[in-house]
């Protein structure tokens, strides 16, 4: 991930993964706004190279229109097409119940990428940046 890297930068890129995964589903969703999932947020969990004064760029769309009876396949076209665009996937569970949450991380730049089962057998789908500078890397 470059240092250079601005919140808006992040926002192009996690709108891109999320309609690339979007483009490989079979029914096609209408994709409607979590607002639960904040834009964005400050980096709470800085690591070596990041800070508290960074933030995390986030969105999340649930995944309407979509018979509970096709979760599971939605599921795993997801997680193919991450894989597919060389993504790790960082965990799967509930695919045996029905209740599929898939996480994933792109590579090389770090953004998270989750598929996610919500009570009343919906989906949302979502993506969050790496910690980045708002405007950009600040001076030395």
């Amino acid at each position: 991930m470059p240092q250079t890297i601005v919140q808006t930068q992040a926002l192009t890129r996690v709108e891109e993964l999320l309609s690339s995964t979007v483009s490989a589903l079979d029914p096609k969703p209408r994709l409607e706004l979590n607002a639960i999932v904040p834009t964005v947020s400050r980096c709470l969990d800085p690591g070596p190279t990041e800070s508290s004064e960074q933030v995390v760029v986030s969105r999340a769309y649930w995944l309407r229109d979509i018979p509970a009876n096709h979760n599971l396949a939605i599921a795993y076209q997801v997680r193919d097409h991450w894989v597919r665009q060389g993504h790790v996937i960082l965990g799967t569970a509930g695919l045996e119940s029905g209740h599929p949450d898939i996480a994933g991380e792109t590579r090389p730049d770090g953004f998270i990428l989750a598929l996610v089962w919500a009570e009343g057998d919906h989906l949302y789908l979502a993506s969050s940046s790496p910690c980045v500078w708002p405007d950009g890397t600040p001076e030395p």
